[in-house]
C-alpha cells in the first residue's frame, strides 16, 4: 500500500526537482555572463538583483547542490529547510520586483520601468517558487498522514493580530509622511498618484482586515489571497533588505539614505513600519488560506 500511494509523489517530486535544477543551471550561466562584464545598463539603482553578480552565481550553485543532495537524502529535514531558506533568499534578492509591478501598472508615477531587469528578477522569483515546491514535495512525503496535504485539519478560527500589525504599520508609515509633509513625495501629482494612494490605503487597512474578519468571506478566495501573499511578500522582502542596508550604512559611518531631501528619522520610522505591514499582511493571508482552503482530495480534511 505504501508503494502505491508513494508513486505519484515520486513523479511529481522528480518533475519539480528537475525543473529546479534546469533553472539553477540556466540562470547560473546568465549570472556568470553578467558577472564577467556583459550585464546591460540597469535603469533602477544598482544591479538587477540586490546582491553582487558573483554572489548570485554562488546562490545558483548552492541551490543546485541542495536539490541534488535532497534527492539523495530525501528524509533530511535540514536539507528541506535549506531549500526554504534559499527560496526566501532569492525572493529578497529580487525585491525590486515590487517596483517593477508599480512602474508597470502605474507608469504615470515616474518610476523607471526596466524590462530587462524585470525579466531577470522574475526569473529569480520563478526559481524561488521551484525551490519552495521541491522542498514542499519532500516535506509532505515525511508526513504519512496524507501525501497531498499536511494532514492537519482546517482551523476553526484564525488570529486577528497579524492584520492589526499590518494596519499599525501602514498608519505609522502615513504618520511619518504627514510629519515631513505630503508635498515631499517624489511622485507626480496625476491620476496614477491618486490610484496609487487609494490602493495604498486599501492594501494597508481594508485588505488585512478582510483577511481575518467575516466580511472577507463574501469575496472570491483568490481576490484576497493573491494581493495578500503578493503584496505581503513583496513589501517584506523589499523593505527587509532596505532595513538591512540602512543598518549596514550606519555601521560603515554613512547616512541611511543620501540625497533624498528627507531627514534620517523619517526612514528609521517609515522602513520598519513598511516591514511590519508586510509581515502582518503575509501572516494574515496565510491564516486566511488555512481557514478557507477546500477539503483535501486525498484525505478529506
Amino acid at each position: 500500500m505504501a508503494s502505491i500511494v508513494g508513486a505519484p509523489v515520486r513523479v511529481a517530486r522528480s518533475w519539480v526537482s528537475t525543473a529546479a535544477l534546469v533553472w539553477a543551471a540556466a540562470y547560473g550561466c546568465l549570472r556568470v555572463w553578467f558577472a564577467t562584464g556583459n550585464a546591460p545598463v540597469w535603469k533602477l539603482p544598482g544591479r538587477d538583483l540586490l546582491v553582487p553578480d558573483w554572489i548570485a552565481v554562488a546562490g545558483c550553485l548552492v541551490s543546485a547542490a541542495g536539490v541534488i543532495a535532497l534527492g539523495r537524502q530525501p528524509r533530511s529535514r535540514a536539507l528541506i529547510r535549506l531549500l526554504w531558506v534559499l527560496a526566501a533568499g532569492w525572493v529578497a534578492a529580487a525585491a525590486f520586483a515590487l517596483l517593477d509591478l508599480v512602474a508597470g501598472l502605474l507608469p504615470g508615477l515616474g518610476i523607471p520601468f526596466d524590462l530587462l531587469g524585470m525579466l531577470s528578477r522574475f526569473t529569480a522569483l520563478g526559481g524561488a517558487a521551484l525551490l519552495g515546491a521541491t522542498a514542499l514535495a519532500y516535506q509532505r512525503r515525511l508526513d504519512p498522514t496524507c501525501l497531498r496535504c499536511t494532514g492537519r485539519p482546517r482551523p476553526t478560527s484564525i488570529p486577528t493580530w497579524p492584520a492589526w500589525l499590518a494596519v499599525v504599520g501602514c498608519l505609522t508609515r502615513l504618520a511619518a509622511q504627514a510629519a515631513v509633509g505630503f508635498g515631499s513625495t517624489p511622485y507626480d501629482g496625476n491620476l496614477s498618484r491618486i490610484i496609487f494612494e487609494s490602493g495604498f490605503v486599501l492594501a494597508g487597512v481594508a485588505l488585512p482586515l478582510l483577511l481575518v474578519y467575516r466580511p472577507g468571506r463574501f469575496f472570491p478566495r483568490w481576490m484576497l489571497l493573491l494581493p495578500g501573499f503578493g503584496l505581503g511578500a513583496g513589501i517584506t522582502a523589499y523593505f527587509g533588505v532596505g532595513l538591512l542596508q540602512m543598518i549596514g550604512n550606519v555601521i560603515q559611518g554613512k547616512p541611511a539614505y543620501d540625497d533624498v531631501g528627507l531627514p534620517e528619522a523619517f526612514f528609521w520610522v517609515a522602513v520598519p513600519a513598511y516591514l511590519l505591514w508586510g509581515v502582518g499582511l503575509t501572516l494574515a493571508a496565510y491564516g486566511y488560506h488555512r481557514r478557507t482552503r477546500k477539503p483535501c482530495k486525498g484525505c478529506g480534511l
